[in-house]
């Protein structure tokens, strides 16, 4: 791997399916980087989940999914409890 060219980047989303719609060609268009990406919704979706786990496959990437409520009558998220949820999913080097 060329290590001037390789970076630890982290990718942010709300819900599965974003990462390839917003950062796909881009993840792609950059092999040595060291993407995780963080999605922060449907982690315990039986159908959502495992197409997750499969698109991580194709963008060689590592991820994990939270389980926020992304539901029609959900709340405002508490921007210090999203904060926590996001640095609770994401490995120390990112």
């Amino acid at each position: 791997m060329d290590k001037k060219n390789s970076k630890a980047v982290a990718v942010i989303v709300a819900h599965p399916d974003d990462e390839t719609l917003w950062a796909g060609g881009t993840i792609l268009s950059h092999p040595s980087w060291q993407c995780f990406i963080v999605c922060l919704c449907r982690g315990n979706d039986n159908n959502r989940a495992p197409k997750f786990l499969k698109a991580l496959q194709i963008l060689g990437s590592e991820g994990i999914m939270g389980d926020l409520d992304d539901g029609p009558e959900q709340k405002p998220l508490d921007e210090n409890e999203l904060k926590r949820v996001i640095l609770q999913l994401l490995p120390s080097i990112h």
